[in-house]
């Protein structure tokens, strides 16, 4: 039995709704709490920092998703053509890298 096509959504509600999904996420607010006090100087005002810290982080992170979106625009019609076999070999990898790091965790050393 064939899905029924989907209907596209308004780019505003997209947007809209990752906002919410990424600014409720408690994920982002135990690693903002953790990562960036390290590099706050106590010195300054802690606000300003912390703002520009995160417009910089929050900058990074849109450059690097959308390399991931180009790259997958240019995979997509390749594994498209490919029909039921780039699932398979995509399933396969991930796999394989999951055994592969099983593994070195279980022959890695421990900290003494």
């Amino acid at each position: 039995m064939a899905a029924a096509p989907r209907q596209p959504q308004a780019v505003a509600r997209v947007l809209r709704d990752g906002f919410v999904v990424a600014l409720l996420n408690p994920k982002t607010t135990l690693f903002f709490a953790a990562f960036l006090p390290q590099f706050i100087d106590a010195g300054a005002h802690p606000l300003q920092q912390t703002l520009a810290l995160g417009a910089v982080f929050v900058a990074i992170a849109g450059c690097t998703d959308v390399l991931y979106v180009l790259t997958a625009s240019l995979v997509a019609p390749r594994l498209a053509r490919a029909g039921g076999r780039g699932a398979v070999w995509g399933n396969r990898v991930a796999g394989t890298s999951f055994i592969g790091l099983g593994v070195l965790t279980a022959m890695g050393s421990r900290p003494r």
